[in-house]
């Protein structure tokens, strides 16, 4: 996390080729004031010069494709994993499909496109090349279905060199299975590769012709229903598998905005890459119509925009002269012919061969490698906020955060909060009290206090998480959550981003809060270096009987809700080693509330109970077995791990606290190849949001049926225990 201060919100829309580089650059030489937000359904984002490479089985997954999520804990940046619906320009808003709006000072769109499906029965018939990612999930299944001989027939439908290149790639992969499958490349140009050269047309029908590929040229589909091509002319075409490579649109939530699109609904933009009429919106790649030189969609011009994007943007921001793209008028084109042979031109030269595909291969691993071995970043020994950043009425306040007030004169100002609990919870909520009632029930109530700094960039998760985490303490009791306060500690900004940050960060608390019916009833709000979250969490007894943890008996099962490799997993994220898939999984599971686990364990009329969080399992276990007089054997193996923590563990990445928790805990007993294990550090590992660790009597043991065992992971048992012996045994 960064302690510099925030005066404005970049939000780049889409993972696309021009703003991946432009993350890069800007992470190696950052504008200090500027917060930048990346959204993009997608975690990995796919290099297309690579997707025919892919389908053919040249590359795997992972080479053809950037990893967003990786590249943004690495740049420093919030990443959103989401769809935009909506664009409000003048509001400056983004709406997303399944989170709150996100507010912008300046907004870049990268987002591609996808084949124009407009054409009766493509939608319900075919799949579409664009996007990638859903075409890789069908491209699977459609292996295994001509494993299966269930496909007979393939077609794919247009002519450009996207097209070829999948139908090569196709066939020149599934031969491998079936060399009876019918093949057809369908257009309605009266030929294939327009404005491609003589020389490569030739050389990709010699390819075609040897996949046994049949081309249908001058051919315009007018519809399709299930398995049957329709043409204006000729006979309809039969196949069992229709992919629709077609001349490409803009997306539905563009054309529906206050920005300027052209008939296919690419956003028009100026030489600057600013939308036609705003200059806060800027656009880059296929999703732009470029107005003063239109270009075919490539790739290559993506590539180009990107130094002229980070200029620009800058530029903007800081209020200085923007500059502008000058596209070529030619540039060297590779085609991919399905095995590792290429075809290519530039300018009056042709060439073929399997050079071609060696030449090929290395300008796209060394694009790639670009994503794929990022560079350390240097340590910034001061950051300054450029004036130009800030708004000129808040000029003249004191904005270093070394210089900034601390106590009561840290607090965030009341106007602010005063907004934004009027905007989430209705006009007129927010009262100025000095304290509060905290319940109205006369049962007993039970109090804790938890507070995080936070690990991840994205305030809206945060506030999930910091609410689960607090929970959790009321869980591990068998208390049902009533009520919440909270104490916010927000990084210094100016007054528009604090908004918005509280605003995000707010909305995650009251969602969570709402989910796991606990009211909300105040707090307090400070300033500091780092977003930080405390809440007071208040609880009240239910019918069934309270987990305890002097509750353990000998011949207990030691039960786990969660896996492991929280602690390690956020560590590797802030060295910038830690792949989006780990990632996202470990958020997910922080994410993941102790309700249901802490209903399940109350059924079973369980004694002794706890939740694993900073002190990792062995330590939180050790509290229990101190607590109960009673010892446990461990097996190593049984214990879940969260995906990918024990290759981190490998590479000798620990939690800050992981030294902490191994020194502070010596009654254990192992043999020594066990504590030489990956998989023993992460008993130390600490955990946010972590499981609830429970011992069940083995009689209830005995009668749990499969439903139980999904939702918990067996990991060891209890035994008797006297002081000749160390209290936690694990094998």
């Amino acid at each position: 996390m960064t302690s510099t201060p925030i005066f404005k919100d970049l939000v780049l829309v889409g993972g696309g080729h021009s703003h991946a580089l432009v993350l890069r650059q800007w992470a190696m030489n950052p504008l200090p004031g500027v917060r930048i937000t990346l959204i993009s359904p997608q975690a990995m984002t796919p290099y297309s010069g690579m997707l025919p490479g892919l389908i053919a089985g040249h590359y795997s997954f992972e080479q053809t494709h950037i990893d967003l999520v990786k590249l943004a804990l690495w740049a420093n940046i919030r990443f959103i994993q989401d769809q935009v619906t909506a664009i409000d320009v003048d509001a400056k808003t983004l709406t997303l499909a399944n989170r709150p709006a996100i507010e912008f000072d300046v907004v870049s769109i990268d987002i591609g496109s996808t084949p124009n499906q407009q054409i009766a029965g493509t939608a319900e018939y075919s799949t579409p090349v664009k996007p990638i990612s859903h075409f890789y999930t069908r491209w699977q299944l459609i292996q295994e279905l001509v494993r299966q001989h269930k496909i007979k027939s393939l077609a794919v439908v247009g002519g450009g060199a996207g097209s070829v290149e999948v139908i090569m790639a196709i066939a020149c992969k599934l031969q491998a299975f079936d060399t009876s499958i019918q093949y057809h490349l369908i257009t309605g140009a009266e030929d294939i590769l327009p404005g491609y050269s003589h020389h490569v047309i030739s050389q990709v029908k010699k390819q075609l012709k040897k996949y046994h590929i049949t081309l249908h040229s001058a051919t315009r589909v007018t519809k399709l229903s299930k398995g049957i091509i329709h043409c204006q002319q000729g006979e309809p075409i039969l196949s069992d598998e229709i992919i629709w490579c077609t001349q490409a649109a803009g997306a539905s939530w563009l054309q529906e905005s206050q920005l300027a699109c052209d008939g296919a609904g690419f956003m028009k933009v100026r030489q600057t890459l600013q939308a036609q009429q705003y200059d806060y919106v800027f656009g880059a790649g296929d999703i732009v119509n470029m107005l003063a030189n239109p270009r075919p969609k490539a790739g290559v011009y993506a590539v180009r925009q990107a130094p002229i994007l980070l200029h620009n943007l800058q530029a903007l921001l800081l209020n200085k002269a923007l500059i502008q793209y000058k596209p070529q008028d030619g540039f060297l084109s590779l085609l991919a012919l399905g095995e590792k042979k290429a075809t290519g031109s530039k300018s009056l030269f042709s060439f073929s061969g399997e050079w071609v595909w060696r030449w090929k291969d290395a300008i796209d691993r060394k694009f790639m490698d670009k994503f794929h071995q990022l560079p350390t970043l240097a340590m910034s020994a001061g950051a300054i906020v450029n004036p130009q950043l800030i708004e000129a009425h808040e000029q003249a306040e004191q904005h270093n955060p070394l210089k900034r007030c601390a106590g009561c004169g840290a607090k965030i100002g009341a106007n602010i909060l005063q907004q934004v609990l009027n905007e989430l919870l209705g006009e007129g909520y927010y009262q100025a009290q000095d304290a509060v009632q905290i319940t109205q029930h006369p049962e007993m109530v039970y109090q804790s206090v938890d507070a995080l700094k936070t690990p991840i960039q994205d305030p809206w998760l945060f506030g999930q998480i910091a609410v689960s985490h607090a929970l959790s303490d009321l869980y591990a009791m068998n208390l049902k959550p009533e009520s919440a306060q909270v104490l916010i500690t927000l990084p210094y900004a100016s007054q528009k981003i604090q908004k918005r940050q509280l605003k995000a960060l707010m909305q995650g608390i009251f969602m969570q809060l709402d989910t796991l019916q606990c009211r909300f009833l105040g707090g307090h709000t400070s300033e500091a270096s780092e977003l930080s979250v405390g809440l007071v969490v208040n609880g009240i007894a239910q019918k069934a009987s309270l987990f305890d943890k002097q509750g353990l008996m000998p011949g207990d099962k030691l039960v786990l809700s969660k896996p492991l490799g929280t602690g390690v997993i956020l560590a590797a994220a802030m060295q910038g080693q830690c792949d989006g898939k780990v990632f996202n999984q470990a958020l997910d599971s922080m994410l993941q509330a102790n309700d249901l686990a802490a209903k399940v364990l109350s059924e079973l009329n369980v004694q002794a109970c706890t939740d694993v969080t900073g002190f990792g399992l062995l330590g939180h276990l050790y509290e229990l077995c101190q607590a109960s007089a009673c010892a446990a054997l461990l097996e190593l193996n049984a214990i879940p791990l969260l995906a990918g923590a024990e290759a981190l563990a490998v590479q000798g990445i620990k939690s800050s606290l992981y030294s902490q928790n191994r020194q502070a805990l010596a009654a254990i007993s192992c043999d020594n190849d066990i504590a030489q294990s990956p998989r023993f550090d992460l008993l130390f590992d600490p955990q946010t949001s972590g499981g609830l660790l429970a011992g069940i009597s083995a009689a209830r043991y005995g009668e749990l049926d499969d439903s139980f065992h999904q939702q918990f992971y067996t990991i060891g048992e209890v035994s008797g225990f006297n002081s000749a012996m160390a209290q936690i045994k694990i094998q």
